[in-house]
C-alpha cells in the first residue's frame, strides 16, 4: 500500500486519535456530586475504578498514555480525561514554541482550559446530550459500527494521520462531520472494535455524565505500603547540611524521569518530585519545565522539599525505566559523595549554586568529580533510560542520531581525563556545554591534550571500568527501532557495527543535552541543535573507544562505521586523539574482534552475559526445517539466521516482532529485532540511499526488548520448522506481505486482542515492576 504524502510510522498510536477534542462550550467542570445527581440511574452507573478504568488501561493508553499522545490525550488516569485535547502537538514542525503538555503544566482543570484545552467527555442535563456531546463516545461507537474483526485493513488507506501534524476536530459537529467522510476511523483507530460489554459500559459511564474515583478510591490509591521507607528516604533527601542539599539536587536532576521501587515498600512506584509540602503532608509538585529551573520562583515559596511521589497511574512500557532502591543505599550513598567527611569537596566551591543551568559539570563542580561519575556508573542503565525512554515518547528525527545497534563501554574514574583533572585545562566551564562546532572541537582538543599529559602512553585495557567484577551498568546494548530506542544490559543482539567508551563529562553531556535539558516544547532551532551536538557527542565516544586500537587501524574503522554524506559530519568532529599511544595489544588480522575479545575477558560473564546462544558467532549445525523437540532445538535453528549480515529476509522484518512459542501448555516470549544499517547518522531523514540492506541484521532476546511491537506471532512448536524456513525464504516486500498474512496475528484479527491481554499480563507476571503496557503505535503498519 502506497499512502503519498501520509506518515505511515504513526498508524495504530492513533486509537483514540486527534478528534478526541471538544467545544470550549462545555468548559464548565461541575463537581462530582453534580455528576452523579443528574445521572438516568445512579445505581446503575458504572464505576470509574472498577468498570471504566481496566476499560482505558487494557484499549485506550497504548496509544494514549504519554506525553505526545495523538491531541495531547492521556487517558491512564482521571486527570488526563478532564484535561481532555489540545491541537497543538509539541513534536510537529513549529518555529516558536508551544504551551507545555505535560501533566505537571497546569494544576487544574480550570488552568488547562486556559491554555487551551476542551474537554472530551460532556456534563450535560441528559443522558442522550452527554451521548451526544461525547467525542470520547461518538469515536466508541463509530468503531463498534465499523471495526468488527475482520474489517478491510485498507479501509485507512489515505486516512492515517500524522501524529505529529494530524488535525483535531474541536467540537462534535466537526467531528460527526468527519465521520460521516470518513467512518473508518472510529476508535480504536485501526484496530478490533470493544466488545458489546465494554461498549455498553462506557456508554452508560458517558450517559451518566463521566463521574471519577470517590475519595475514598483516591485516597485507596495513594496508600503507601510502607510509608517507614518512604520517610527514611525522605529524611535523607531533605537534610539541612549544604552538601547534602547539593547532592540531593544532583541525584534529582539525574532520576527524576525514572519510576522508583523501594524493595521495604513492595507494590509501590515513586517518582522523586519537588514538593512545596514537607514530608508528612500530601505532595504539592512543582511543575517546572526543566529539573534545574528555579522552584522558588516557579512556586512562589520559600522553602521546598524532595518527596517520593506515590505512581497511581499505570506505567506505559515506552517510558518506563526502573531505579531500585533499598534502605542500605542511603548509607551507601553517604559514603560515595562523603558527606559525613567532606574529603574531596572542592575547597571554596559554590555549595548553593544558581538556578537555569544545563551545565552540571560547573553546577556541581563542589562535589567531588569521582563520586559524581561513580553515581552514573553504578546507574548508568537509569541514566541512559532516561536518554532512550524519556521525556519523549516518540523520538521523531531525534532518534536518527542513533545507530541501530551498538554497545556502551565507559571510563575507569582513574583513567578519566575529565575526573583526574576536571577542567581540562580549559579556561570556562561554558566550553563544556557548548554547541558548536567550534565549542565542541575546543571541548575535544581539550579532553585529548589532558589525556597526553596524565596517560603519555595511552590508554590501557584497564581503562575501561569493569563494573568492580558485578555491576552489569559497565556494559549496556542500545537498540533504536525507527523512531524510539531500548537499552539492556550486557552485551546482546550479537556484535553491532559500532561500540561507544563513555568519559565522565561526556556522560553529562549527553544526558543534560537530551533528557535535562531538552524543552520539548520549544521550536524546532533548539531541538535541531540538540540533534546536531548528539552527532558530536557519539562521534566523540566512537572515538574514544577506537583509541584502544592501535593508530593505524583507527581512521579505516571510523570510516567503514560513517559513510556517504557522514564524512562532512567526520570532518566537523575532529578526531583529536587518532594519533595517540596505546598500551592495548590486538592481533592485525580483525583488531577490532581481538579488542572485543579482551574485553570480554576483562569483564567477564557476570558483566558482559556471554556466550549469548541466540546470537553467537560461532553458529551450530541445524537444518531449519528439521522437527524440533523443545525450546533448545527453537533457539539453536533461530540462532542460525542472527547477527548475520547479508540474510534477504531481514531488510523487509519491521522493528520489533514479539513472538509466543508454545509447547502445549508451556510457553516462551521472544523479541526479533531489526538492526539496520545506514552509511551515516549526520542525516535527519534516512530514505536518501543512505540505507545498506545487505548489512542489516536480525538479533533474537529471550523476553520483551522495547515497548512499541511492530507485529504479534503464536506459534506452536511444531510449526516451526517451517516458520523458520519460510522465513528464510522471504526476499521482496511481495514476500513478507503473504509471510506475515500467513503467520501473524493482523490487526483485524479476532485473536489481536486476546493475544494483547496475554502478551501484557505475561509481561507483568515474567518481570513484575519492570513491565508496563506495550504501545500499538507502529502495530502492523509500516513505520515510515
Amino acid at each position: 500500500m502506497s499512502l503519498p504524502l501520509i506518515r505511515w510510522h504513526q498508524v495504530a498510536a492513533l486509537a483514540m486519535l486527534a478528534v478526541l477534542a471538544y467545544s470550549p462550550v462545555l468548559a464548565a467542570e461541575p463537581s462530582q456530586s453534580a455528576q452523579q445527581a443528574r445521572s438516568p440511574d445512579k445505581a446503575q452507573t458504572p464505576d470509574y475504578v472498577d468498570d471504566v478504568e481496566p476499560i482505558f488501561n487494557s484499549r485506550c493508553i497504548a496509544c494514549h498514555g504519554c506525553l505526545g499522545s495523538p491531541c495531547n490525550v492521556k487517558l491512564d488516569s482521571f486527570a488526563g480525561l478532564e484535561r481532555g485535547g489540545f491541537g497543538l502537538n509539541a513534536y510537529s514542525a513549529h518555529v516558536g514554541r508551544y504551551p507545555r503538555t505535560d501533566m505537571h503544566a497546569a494544576d487544574s482543570v480550570k488552568a488547562w482550559r486556559k491554555k487551551g484545552f476542551y474537554p472530551i467527555v460532556a456534563d450535560a442535563d441528559s443522558a442522550a446530550e452527554n451521548l451526544d456531546q461525547s467525542l470520547l463516545y461518538l469515536m466508541v461507537e463509530a468503531g463498534m459500527s465499523h471495526n468488527d474483526p475482520g474489517f478491510a485493513r485498507d479501509a485507512l488507506d489515505g486516512l492515517h494521520p500524522d501524529r505529529f501534524t494530524a488535525s483535531c476536530p474541536p467540537t462534535p459537529a466537526a467531528l460527526k462531520a468527519e465521520l460521516k467522510k470518513h467512518p473508518a476511523i472510529g476508535m480504536p483507530f485501526g484496530l478490533p472494535a470493544l466488545t458489546e460489554s465494554q461498549f455498553k459500559t462506557l456508554r452508560d459511564w458517558v450517559a451518566a455524565g463521566s463521574p471519577g474515583p470517590t475519595e475514598a478510591q483516591k485516597k485507596a490509591a495513594e496508600q503507601i505500603a510502607e510509608p517507614t521507607a518512604v520517610a527514611r528516604w525522605e529524611t535523607f533527601f531533605n537534610q539541612d547540611d549544604k552538601r547534602a542539599q547539593l547532592v540531593s539536587r544532583y541525584i534529582f536532576e539525574h532520576v527524576f524521569l525514572a519510576t522508583i521501587v523501594l524493595e521495604e515498600s513492595p507494590g509501590d512506584q515513586f517518582r522523586l518530585v519537588r514538593s512545596t509540602t514537607p514530608p508528612g503532608q500530601p505532595v504539592e509538585i512543582i511543575g517546572t519545565g526543566l529539573p534545574y529551573d528555579d522552584p522558588y520562583r516557579y512556586a512562589n515559596v520559600d522553602t521546598f522539599w524532595y518527596r517520593l511521589e506515590k505512581l497511581t497511574a499505570p506505567p506505559v512500557q515506552k517510558d518506563h525505566f526502573l531505579w531500585t532502591l533499598s534502605l542500605d543505599q542511603i548509607e551507601h550513598l553517604t559514603k560515595l559523595f562523603a558527606l559525613e567527611t567532606g574529603k574531596g569537596w572542592g575547597l571554596g566551591a559554590e555549595l548553593s549554586p544558581g538556578w537555569g543551568s544545563d551545565n552540571a559539570l560547573k553546577v556541581f563542580a563542589a562535589i567531588p568529580a569521582e563520586s559524581r561519575y561513580r553515581f552514573m556508573l553504578e546507574h548508568s542503565e537509569v541514566i541512559v533510560g532516561g536518554i532512550t525512554y524519556g521525556p519523549v515518547c516518540n523520538g521523531q528525527t531525534a532518534t536518527f542520531a542513533v545507530k541501530d545497534q551498538f554497545w556502551v563501554f565507559f571510563l575507569d574514574p582513574t583513567y578519566d581525563p575529565s575526573v583526574q583533572a576536571p577542567m581540562l585545562g580549559l579556561d570556562s566551564w561554558e566550553t563544556f556545554m557548548d554547541r558548536s562546532v567550534f565549542g565542541n572541537a575546543d571541548y575535544l582538543k581539550a579532553f585529548a591534550a589532558t589525556k597526553d599529559k596524565l596517560f603519555p602512553k595511552g590508554w590501557s585495557l584497564d581503562a575501561v571500568w569493569d563494573g568492580d567484577g558485578e555491576d552489569g551498568n559497565a556494559w549496556l546494548t542500545v537498540l533504536r527501532h525507527e523512531t524510539n530506542v531500548s537499552v539492556v544490559k550486557g552485551a546482546q543482539g550479537g556484535v553491532p557495527r559500532s561500540l561507544w567508551l563513555i568519559s565522565f563529562a561526556g556522560f553529562e553531556r549527553m544526558y543534560y543535552d537530551t533528557v535535562a535539558g531538552f524543552a520539548y516544547w520549544e521550536g524546532d532551532g533548539l531541538k535541531l541543535e540538540t540533534l546536531l551536538f548528539f552527532n558530536f557527542l557519539r562521534q566523540a565516544f566512537e572515538d574514544n573507544f577506537l583509541t584502544l586500537l592501535p593508530p593505524e587501524d583507527r581512521e579505516s574503522l571510523r570510516h567503514e562505521w560513517t559513510q556517504g554524506i557522514g564524512s562532512i559530519g567526520l570532518a566537523a568532529v575532529p578526531f583529536a586523539g587518532k594519533d595517540q599511544p596505546t598500551q592495548v595489544k590486538v592481533r592485525g588480522d580483525d583488531p577490532l574482534m581481538d579488542l572485543i575479545d579482551q574485553l570480554e575477558r576483562r569483564l567477564g560473564p557476570t558483566i558482559s552475559g556471554l556466550p549469548d546462544r541466540l546470537n553467537p558467532q560461532q553458529k551450530p549445525t541445524v537444518t531449519l526445517d528439521a522437527p524440533m523437540q523443545g525450546f533448545d532445538d527453537w533457539e539453536a535453528a533461530i540462532s542460525t539466521l542472527t547477527a548475520v549480515e547479508g540474510l534477504s529476509f531481514v531488510p523487509q522484518l519491521p522493528s520489533v516482532i514479539m513472538l509466543r512459542l508454545n509447547q502445549g501448555d508451556e510457553h516462551r516470549v521472544y523479541s526479533l529485532i531489526a538492526n539496520r544499517a545506514y552509511k551515516s547518522q549526520y542525516t535527519l531523514v534516512f530514505e536518501n540511499g543512505e540505507a545498506m540492506p545487505k548489512k542489516d541484521t536480525m538479533s533474537v532476546y529471550p523476553t520483551l526488548v522495547n515497548g512499541f511491537p511492530n507485529l504479534f506471532i503464536d506459534l506452536d512448536l511444531k510449526d516451526a520448522p517451517g516458520f523458520l524456513a519460510d522465513l528464510s525464504a522471504v526476499k521482496t516486500r511481495d514476500d513478507w506481505t503473504a509471510f506475515k498474512a500467513r503467520y501473524g496475528i493482523l490487526r483485524n484479527s479476532e485473536d489481536f486482542w486476546p493475544f494483547y491481554d496475554w502478551i501484557n499480563a505475561w509481561n507483568v507476571d515474567q518481570r513484575g515492576d519492570l513491565a508496563g503496557w506495550l504501545d500499538l503505535t507502529y502495530y502492523d503498519a509500516p513505520e515510515t
